[in-house]
C-alpha cells in the first residue's frame, strides 16, 4: 500500500471517528441535561429531541459499521484496499447524513422549545 492510500486510510478513520465522539457527546450531554432541555420544552416538542437522539444513535451505528468496513477491506488479500469500497463509502455517507439530520432535528428542537 501506497503513502498516499494510508493516508486516505487515517483521515477516513479519523473522520469517522470524530463524528461518532460528537454524536455519542451529544446524545450523552443533552440525556444529562434531560430536565433542562425537554422538562420545560412546550407541549409537542419532546418529540423532536427523542427523534434527533434516535438519528444520531443511527450516525453512532453507521460509523461503527464504517470502521469495520475500512478494517475489512485494509485485511482483504483479494483487492487493492480503498476507501472507495462499496462497504467503506456507503456507510460513511450514511453516517455523515445521519448526523446532519440529526443536527437539524436538534435545532428545530432548541428553536421550538424557545
Amino acid at each position: 500500500m501506497n503513502d498516499q492510500t494510508s493516508k486516505a486510510f487515517d483521515f477516513a478513520q479519523e473522520t469517522t471517528k470524530q463524528l461518532l465522539t460528537l454524536a455519542t457527546g451529544i446524545i450523552a450531554l443533552s440525556i444529562t441535561f434531560l430536565k433542562d432541555f425537554v422538562g420545560e420544552a412546550p407541549a409537542g416538542t419532546k418529540a423532536w429531541a427523542v427523534a434527533a437522539w434516535f438519528v444520531f444513535l443511527l450516525s453512532v451505528v453507521f460509523g461503527l459499521l464504517t470502521l469495520m468496513s475500512l478494517t475489512g477491506v485494509l485485511g482483504s488479500p483479494v483487492a487493492a484496499p480503498s476507501i472507495m469500497a462499496g462497504g467503506v463509502r456507503l456507510f460513511s455517507v450514511l453516517q455523515v447524513a445521519a448526523f446532519l439530520i440529526a443536527l437539524v432535528l436538534t435545532t428545530i428542537f432548541g428553536a421550538k422549545a424557545t
